[in-house]
């Protein structure tokens, strides 16, 4: 049984999935679990979505005509898309994970603030390690465009692994 939790904070870059190897090499399967965190802003709603004209339907003589009926998308629905999409996307990653040894389960977090989520997700399922990928920004760049790794250094009150993985 896993006795620490390990949040990895994923978005769709390269870069974030980048910290999997020196996960695989420092964080041995047997005493950890990895919580895959995917975070993104929660959509809002879109409305109402085109019909599915392709469903082959066709009319007999006689029937009224079929027209084009609109329907509501609602943001619940639109979480769920996302939510499936991601699954899919990440399915060779949790699969590599689990294939070797380890105790994986991938959530996605829906949130403006990508930082307050991770900090929510720490709270919430009593986290002990934060792993993460990061580019180091130097100088004046530093200063103006502080990243999301660099804030949750500061404002996690847990241990965070950062890798600055080699530019290619």
């Amino acid at each position: 049984m896993p006795a620490n939790k390990v949040l990895i904070p994923l978005n769709q870059s390269e870069l974030s999935q980048q910290i999997l190897p020196y996960v695989e090499k420092f964080i041995s399967a047997d005493a950890n679990e990895l919580i895959l965190f995917f975070v993104t802003r929660p959509p809002s709603g879109a409305g109402f979505g085109e019909p599915d004209l392709s469903a082959g339907y066709v009319p007999r003589p006689g029937d009224e005509p079929v027209l084009p009926t609109l329907h509501p998308i609602y943001e619940s629905q639109q979480e769920d898309s996302i939510t499936a999409h991601v699954e899919a996307e990440l399915m060779t990653v949790t699969g590599q994970l689990r294939d070797a040894g380890y105790q994986v389960s991938l959530v996605v977090g829906f949130d403006k603030d990508p930082v307050e989520a991770i900090l929510a997700e720490i709270r919430n399922r009593k986290i002990d390690l934060v792993a993460m990928s990061t580019r180091a920004h130097v100088g004046v760049t530093r200063f103006f465009f502080r990243n999301i790794a660099d804030i949750l250094a500061q404002k996690a009150e847990i241990p965070v692994l950062l890798t600055h993985p080699p530019e290619d």
